[in-house]
């Protein structure tokens, strides 16, 4: 049932999100993918310990956390956690109200028991895809946050195990070099506006000086 009506939304959620997870689904894993404006990406997982079969705690999802997720750039395809190194956890009680899954006000207002994953790292290509193992037991809505291109509506798809994502493009970081040169012209610009403030305080401190009625 679940691969039938996810066959349904195949690309950054072209029809309306299924009713089985347009309330809140503990079941459902939600990953949200934030694309920031300087090529970095913050991929966060969310699970409701109290409601998923899969991961209850912690330490489970410490350990799902391992290859919950495979990024695929060109023809290499590995491990993220490989890629984005090691992830960090917290708690939350909260559910997202920017997330596509529909939650009522009163879903929003109650508290749960939800632990997060979260990798944050620089592609080394800006264009990839995330795909779930084989045989992965879970189901996941993956929603794209781009900064660069604010939307009222969030894109997002529905996957299972060998499912893909469509192309994810980041913004390309800036080359080594041209971090350097715009660096070395900050900190240039800086050094410029320090002498003119202190060669405007001298000067005006002389010119007072000079005012000052002599002994």
């Amino acid at each position: 049932m679940i691969r039938a009506l996810r066959q349904l939304v195949l690309t950054w959620g072209a029809l309306v999100l299924p009713l089985f997870v347009c309330a809140h689904n503990g079941e459902v894993l939600l990953a949200k993918l934030t694309l920031r404006t300087d090529g970095e990406c913050v991929l966060r997982v969310t699970v409701d310990t109290e409601a998923n079969f899969n991961i209850q705690d912690r330490a489970q999802l410490a350990k799902a956390a391992e290859n919950l997720f495979q990024l695929s750039a060109g023809k290499e395809t590995t491990s993220l956690s490989k890629v984005a190194g090691e992830p960090s956890f917290f708690s939350e009680t909260k559910l997202d109200a920017a997330a596509p899954l529909g939650h009522t006000a009163e879903e929003i207002a109650k508290s749960y028991m939800l632990e997060v994953v979260e990798w944050t790292w620089t592609p080394e290509s800006p264009k990839f895809v995330l795909r779930l193992p084989e045989m992965s037991p879970h189901t996941v809505v993956l929603w794209l946050n781009d900064e660069t291109k604010p939307v009222a509506k969030p894109r997002w798809v529905m996957m299972i195990a060998e499912d893909e994502s469509p192309l994810i493009v980041a913004v390309a970081p800036l080359p080594e070099a041209l971090k350097l040169r715009i660096m070395v012209r900050n900190v240039g610009l800086t050094i410029c506006l320090l002498t003119l403030v202190i060669g405007v305080g001298l000067h005006l401190k002389r010119r007072r000086d000079s005012q000052r009625p002599q002994a």
